[in-house]
């Protein structure tokens, strides 16, 4: 008898059930914590890259208004003192 083979009858025993049901188990949130890091660390990226072109529009937006004149920059949303 191979070694395997005499692992089969241990198998039906409770504690070997047990011990299969926590090998499934232990692989199995094993991988879930694995796919949850990726998707993390894909959410993390799309988050800066969204971060750096916004600041790349603020800072245009900035470099646009800084030759205009003080009084002839008016909008909607300025105050009128």
């Amino acid at each position: 008898m191979t070694a395997l083979a005499s692992l089969i009858p241990w198998f039906g025993t409770t504690l070997g059930r047990l011990a299969v049901i926590g090998f499934i188990a232990g692989a199995w949130f094993g991988w879930l914590y694995h796919h949850d890091s990726k998707v993390e660390n894909r959410v993390i990226s799309k988050i800066e890259q969204r971060n750096s072109a916004n600041v790349e529009k603020a800072t245009a937006a900035r470099r646009s208004v800084e030759t205009v004149p003080l009084d002839q920059l008016n909008d909607r949303y300025r105050r009128n003192d």
